[in-house]
């Protein structure tokens, strides 16, 4: 008895012992099989790691409140808001509210923005768990196709009034065995069983003990329905599906890493934007001083002064209106690639080197055909769809089971057998099985629904190949809209130059309306130069992408064709109003050429 209690409690043990340090185990598995499965559908490596912990965990909070059910709301009236009148020294510290900590400030150029999204951005994560809870559900359907161990105890206390007295008895029954699923269908199994018995009072009052054992070896096996590879359709459909993972995850990144790029060069055009506006600004403030000169020597009406001053407030406000969109698409980025709001971000110009593919849209459209993951995922569930059917076919055959057990018991002619076996005491057992498909009506439905499922599966195929190829068409399109546009605005911003020197220097005779004009002429040519620049690199990262060439590493590095060079500059650009103060420009030396010519024709 002490020996039975001693074996349940070392048994209880191990199973506690089991669950220590079984995450950790389960991480590393998981790891292994994406790498497998990376390295076979993608053809390069993976991340080394696949899966760690988060930088932010979600706190464990108070165990109390998890059944709770009066839980507190905060609302309170209207009188109890912190509402107050706004006074001047109110509005004097607002702008603080929205100044960003500059004493932990990053200063993060393209390549690195990729790293730290890639790092903390929470939709990156989300997806790489999404692949990572894939590669669970294939390790949970691989374990069901491993021999699987079961030991259970079974204990019960019995008794029986019989002449005024009880007639107990202790009875404890232990079995171990495995499992094993077949691949073609069916299952092996052996269990080892003992029977333990102690009779603690009888009616005589005497006490004894017995036991014996048993082992059994049993197999079923399908000879028709439910034999050949439609046995293993979990497993092999759980095995497809981490390969679509990988390609589903790798596909996410590589747009993923377009976005941000997309976003970053939106950012660089709106720095441009702002240093044209603060531009055209100084030059209208010029414009004030000068007319106001003019009008007081006489040389110019004094309604044109107030024209002038109209146009410097006009510019404020339109540099202001662009200060704020640019601190505004600055924060959404912090939120993309999940930095705190209130970091300060420095976004540092980087140029891409992409050689400009030649634009062959048969031959573009053949290489996405061959290399868009996307679309090798959709040809691929075409064949998941036809597995599909023909195992619907085989669920409308009739049942033939094939079933065998052999029995390996203990003596029965004694009380305490234990494990003293004896071949003439065993037994076994054949047994075949058929039953008639008398009643398919429901397979037959499902037979019908997969052939229309088939059907579709080849049409989203279809339809896939096309949307790609219209992808590349307008990627296409896209880079020769924006090289034209690039090299029409570079010649227009030309003209608006020189357009404005001659204004400039004819300022006496022609009046502010030619200067105003002009100006806002060079400032839309400037603003769309900026643009076309901008659409001209993305257009290209969107037409590798598209086209399925794009290659970039676990940790964001770009690879070839991309290359990243940094610009060749000792000013790095921080806050808009840092962008403001730099260098004179061309525009500021012909307006000092004009002070010049005044002064001489005075």
């Amino acid at each position: 008895m002490r020996s039975l209690w001693m074996y349940l409690m070392l048994l209880a043990a191990m199973v506690l012992g089991c669950s220590n340090g079984s995450m950790q185990r389960i991480d590393k598995q998981t790891s292994e099989l994406i790498r497998e499965h990376w390295s076979q559908s993608i053809e390069r490596e993976s991340d080394r790691v696949i899966y760690n912990k988060p930088v932010m965990q979600s706190p464990d909070g108070d165990p109390a409140k998890l059944t709770q059910t009066q839980l507190p709301t905060v609302n309170p009236n209207y009188d109890q808001l912190p509402a107050r009148t706004r006074t001047r020294e109110d509005a004097d510290e607002l702008g603080k509210l929205f100044e960003d900590d500059q004493s932990q400030s990053l200063q993060l150029d393209l390549q690195n923005l990729l790293g730290y999204a890639i790092a903390n951005s929470r939709e990156y994560r989300r997806q790489k768990e999404t692949l990572y809870i894939e590669a669970l559900d294939l390790l949970m359907e691989q374990h069901l196709w491993g021999p699987r161990f079961f030991a259970e105890v079974d204990s019960s206390i019995s008794g029986t009034p019989e002449q005024g007295d009880y007639d107990q008895a202790l009875s404890v029954v232990n079995s171990f065995g495995v499992t094993h699923r077949l691949p073609n269908g069916g299952s092996l199994s052996a269990t080892a069983l003992m029977n333990f018995v102690n009779l603690l009072q009888d009616v005589s009052g005497g006490v004894g003990e017995g036991q014996n054992a048993s082992i059994t070896l049993a197999a079923s096996i399908p000879l028709l329905r439910g034999a050949g590879d439609v046995a293993r359709e979990s497993l092999i459909q759980a095995k497809r599906e981490m390969i679509y993972a990988a390609r589903s995850f790798e596909r996410y990144r590589r747009v993923f890493l377009l976005d941000i790029s997309t976003r970053y060069y939106g950012l660089i055009r709106r720095q441009a934007e702002i240093r044209n506006r603060h531009r055209q600004l100084k030059s209208f403030q010029w414009l004030n001083d000068r007319i106001q000169a003019l009008a007081l020597a006489g040389r110019q009406p004094n309604f044109e002064i107030q024209r002038a001053e109209q146009q410097v407030l006009f510019a404020q406000n339109s540099l202001i209106n662009s200060q704020e969109g640019y601190d505004a698409a600055l924060d959404t980025f912090k939120l993309q690639i999940g930095m705190p709001m209130n970091r300060a971000l420095i976004i540092k110009p980087i140029e891409l080197q992409i050689p400009e593919p030649f634009l062959d849209p048969e031959k573009a459209i053949g290489i996405a055909w061959s290399n868009r993951l996307d679309l090798q995922t959709s040809f691929d569930r075409v064949d998941d769809s036809r597995r599909i059917v023909k195992n619907s076919r085989n669920n409308l055959l009739p049942d033939l089971d094939f079933g065998a057990s052999v029995s390996l018991d203990t003596q029965a002619n004694k009380i305490n057998a234990g494990v003293d076996f004896e071949a003439g005491d065993s037994s076994y057992d054949l047994s075949l099985k058929f039953s008639a498909p008398l009643d398919r009506r429901r397979e037959k439905l499902q037979l019908r629904k997969n052939l229309i499922a088939k059907e579709r599966a080849w049409r989203s195929y279809t339809q896939s190949r096309d949307q790609i190829a219209l992808e590349v068409r307008q990627a296409i399109r896209r880079i020769q809209q924006s090289r034209f546009t690039l090299s029409l605005q570079q010649r227009n911003i030309d003209v608006s130059a020189k357009r404005m020197r001659g204004v400039v220097l004819r300022l006496r005779s022609l009046g502010p309306r030619d200067f105003i004009e002009a100006q806002d002429d060079l400032l839309e040519a400037e603003n769309t130069r900026d643009a076309a620049q901008r659409d001209l690199r993305v257009s290209i990262l969107q037409y590798l992408l598209s086209t399925g060439q794009m290659r970039v590493q676990a940790d964001g590095q770009w690879e070839t064709p991309v290359k990243l060079v940094t610009f060749e500059s000792d000013k790095v650009l921080t806050t808009p109003q840092q962008m403001l103060k730099e260098s004179k420009t061309s525009q500021d030396k012909l307006l000092e050429e004009a002070d010049e010519l005044l002064k001489k024709q005075n």
